[in-house]
């Protein structure tokens, strides 16, 4: 084959469009390779920065919410069962009740009505009561464990450990465990009847103005417990007290006479002296 001029030119034209159709396809792919590479750095670093948001955000969440979030796992849980799902069990699931707020369990504390409360809610709350009491260490879950615990409300009956965190809210100055625990002592119940070690109980949970311990505290007083020393603070608390209950304001009426009684008139002057400003 003859090769001429324009032959080797027509061939080296071929060679060079080739090489330069062929770097251009390689500098698009590299672009967009590039590209992609970029894009998808951004995405894991929105993932991150959204997964870093969202830890901020649970953390910073009140416990309200936090507590609806295990509502909402619980509903779903019974939702689960109510289908028939057999492998989802209620018990894998966090409680659909609500946790009770510390003013709240302070109120029904105060109502004697927080193991009737238990078990009205179906004991679903046994293992957050149990983990505030003894990890928490929160008074009003201590004494509502040992309550509990004492009289086997929910869980297995076991009054040496109710005792225990009775007491162990009692020393955190909850005045509902300083009066139950003096009238256990006063009753016998639980524990063996001692009276003596009664007193200073009630009168603990008096000065923090719980109106049971400051009647009893009072009748134990005026029965010959105790010391007449006590007899003007005893006498003190029970006359600034305020009730809008008829019988109790009667009840009270009748113990500052007995009160009255026992002591010179310079005293009980002095009493009421003394409540005028507390």
């Amino acid at each position: 084959m003859l090769i001429t001029p324009t032959t080797n030119l027509t061939t080296i034209g071929h060679y060079v469009k080739t090489a330069t159709l062929y770097y251009v396809k390689m500098t698009v792919l590299v672009t967009c390779t590039s590209v992609s590479l970029l894009a998808m750095n951004d995405a894991n670093a929105d993932v991150n920065d959204n997964q870093t948001v969202a830890s901020q955000s649970i953390a910073s969440q009140s416990v309200g919410v936090k507590e609806q979030r295990i509502t909402d796992s619980g509903k779903r849980a019974v939702a689960a069962e109510k289908a028939g799902n057999i492998t989802t069990k209620y018990s894998d699931y966090p409680s659909v009740i609500e946790l009770y707020s510390d003013d709240e369990l302070n109120q029904l504390i105060a109502e004697n009505t927080h193991l009737k409360r238990v078990r009205a809610d179906e004991c679903q709350l046994v293992a957050d009561i149990k983990v505030r009491a003894e990890l928490v260490k929160l008074p009003t879950y201590q004494f509502l464990w040992g309550d509990m615990l004492a009289w086997g409300v929910c869980v297995d009956k076991n009054a040496e450990l109710g005792i225990y965190f009775m007491r162990a809210a009692a020393r955190q100055g909850l005045p509902r465990a300083l009066e139950q625990l003096g009238r256990y002592y006063v009753q016998g119940k639980f524990v063996q009847q001692d009276i003596e070690r009664a007193l200073p109980l009630f009168e603990q949970s008096a000065k923090l103005g719980f109106l049971p311990a400051k009647v009893q505290w009072a009748e134990l007083l005026i029965k010959g417990h105790g010391s007449p020393y006590d007899y003007q603070t005893a006498y003190s608390y029970l006359y600034n007290t305020v009730t809008a209950d008829v019988k109790m304001h009667n009840k009270l009426t009748i113990l500052l006479a007995k009160l009255e009684n026992l002591m010179p008139k310079r005293v009980v002057i002095a009493a009421k002296n003394a409540a005028k400003y507390n």
